[in-house]
């Protein structure tokens, strides 16, 4: 069980449940760590020990460090295996795990010491209890995290929402990669991203292909040393992108999809949160790469069209579809003039 989520508490104890009594007929799984690291030899020494004894292999994917990366890895770990990254990019990293990953489960986890690797466990019983993937979230009771900033927090929800609207889903959380899942399924998840958006491609396709999903508490912590490669304009425009392309397809292909009509309840608050962060990107636009800005902006846009042209049954979300028109058509003018201006 875990006591309490923060740097000074520490996991008490986590138990996996109790081996079958007839092992040879119900063979008990092996489990694959998958971890993607560019730049974290200071860092492993955090992870890398605290790794269970019921995890059989860890591959760790090294995405062409410039620093003891593999040295500290393999002294820590000599049974670790390690891939040379062939690709860029977190997304390509941990498809190339996976690849050679050999478990019946495979785990994936950071290497920053953001995620806590006591918790496999509960991921690991959450498949053995019938799931065939389990994903964390940080907002589910007895879960947190201390590494989020209030416009992440807003495009995390804004994500969460918008997949509810598009696929039915009932997640509470969108864009953390801590998450597990058996080996079996991975050709039916059909991963092809490169950059962070991996992480919600992988429960966008979990929900297309049907899978049995559980999602477990999982607390996130401040990485220990350095810097995120994360860029959250960037690649929260990508993440939306790639959501967008894919739920539109389904609901175009699928008639059936849950919640296919949308509500006002779960219209307004999608809007909401996407005109908030279009007002967050027009703060920040001094200091942002035309190219990020752009694609920003873009993805913003994209979003914002996608629930305007959703069909609706209720006469409410109607007129507030024609409100938000008129609404965004001066927002993407100011955001236009803005870029014209600085760039």
């Amino acid at each position: 069980m875990v006591t309490q989520w923060n740097r000074a508490s520490q996991v008490t104890s986590f138990d996996v449940k109790p081996k079958p009594l007839l092992p040879f007929v119900i063979p008990v799984p092996t489990i694959s760590a998958v971890i993607p690291a560019k730049n974290e030899a200071q860092n492993l020494p955090h992870v890398l020990t605290r790794i269970p004894a019921i995890v059989d292999e860890v591959v760790l994917v090294d995405g062409r460090s410039t620093d003891d990366t593999v040295r500290v890895a393999r002294e820590l770990r000599p049974d670790i295996q390690i891939v040379h990254q062939v690709g860029r990019g977190k997304g390509s990293a941990l498809r190339e795990g996976f690849a050679a990953a050999t478990g019946d489960i495979i785990v994936m986890l950071d290497a920053d010491g953001s995620m806590a690797p006591e918790e496999i466990p509960i991921f690991v019983n959450a498949l053995l209890d019938g799931a065939d993937y389990a994903k964390g979230s940080r907002f589910l009771k007895g879960a947190g995290t201390d590494d989020m900033e209030y416009h992440r927090y807003l495009g995390n929800l804004g994500f969460v929402l918008l997949v509810r609207l598009l696929y039915g889903a009932r997640y509470t959380d969108l864009c953390y990669g801590y998450c597990a899942f058996w080996s079996r399924v991975l050709p039916a998840l059909q991963l092809t991203s490169d950059g962070f958006e991996i992480e919600t491609e992988i429960n966008v396709r979990a929900l297309i292909a049907g899978l049995q999903i559980t999602e477990v508490p999982s607390f996130e912590y401040e990485r220990i040393h350095g810097q995120s490669n994360l860029n959250a304009f960037r690649d929260g425009s990508r993440v939306l992108h790639m959501i967008l392309k894919q739920g539109l397809s389904v609901r175009a292909n699928n008639s059936s999809t849950p919640d296919s009509s949308v509500t006002s309840d779960e219209f307004n608050p999608a809007m909401k949160l996407l005109f908030q962060e279009a007002a967050h990107l027009a703060r920040r636009r001094r200091s942002l790469p035309n190219g990020t800005y752009q694609n920003a902006v873009a993805a913003i846009k994209a979003a914002s069209n996608a629930l305007l042209t959703m069909e609706s049954d209720d006469p409410q979300v109607c007129r507030q579809q024609e409100i938000y028109q008129r609404r965004g058509d001066s927002l993407w003018s100011f955001l236009d003039s803005m870029q014209e201006l600085l760039y």
